[in-house]
């Protein structure tokens, strides 16, 4: 595959497999056919330039639509698990607000009364 990036790029094929977390990926529920081919040929080109890869067994996708389309959700599937909500930088996002909003506040209330037994065992 030929990219504007080749001439960038050392000749020798990346060997070392790194990894990114916390990556948030919007996507439109208009998504048409060709989208989602040239979402599908970007994360392959992806992957050969920058040696990334996507591990589907430790990544999560949360699908905040019922509507998106089923080959776009069909491709999603190879790189990642369907969950009913995820946890982005401390915030649970969620299908549901009420379940966001539960989720989230619980997490903070747990942590608060961890600190808080920390705190009174050390007096």
């Amino acid at each position: 595959m030929k990219s504007d990036l080749d001439g960038a790029l050392p000749n020798s094929p990346q060997e070392n497999i790194a990894f990114a977390d916390d990556t948030i990926l919007f996507v439109s529920e208009k998504l048409t056919q060709n989208a989602t081919e040239k979402f599908i040929r970007l994360y392959e080109k992806l992957k050969i330039l920058t040696g990334l890869e996507v591990n589907p067994t430790k990544s999560n996708y949360l699908a905040l639509s019922e509507n998106i389309n089923p080959n776009f959700m069909s491709a999603l599937s190879k790189l990642a698990q369907p969950q009913t909500s995820l946890e982005h930088l401390g915030v649970s996002i969620a299908f549901s607000h009420e379940q966001a909003k539960f989720e989230t506040f619980d997490k903070v209330q747990k942590a608060m009364k961890n600190k808080m037994k920390i705190i009174t065992e050390r007096l």
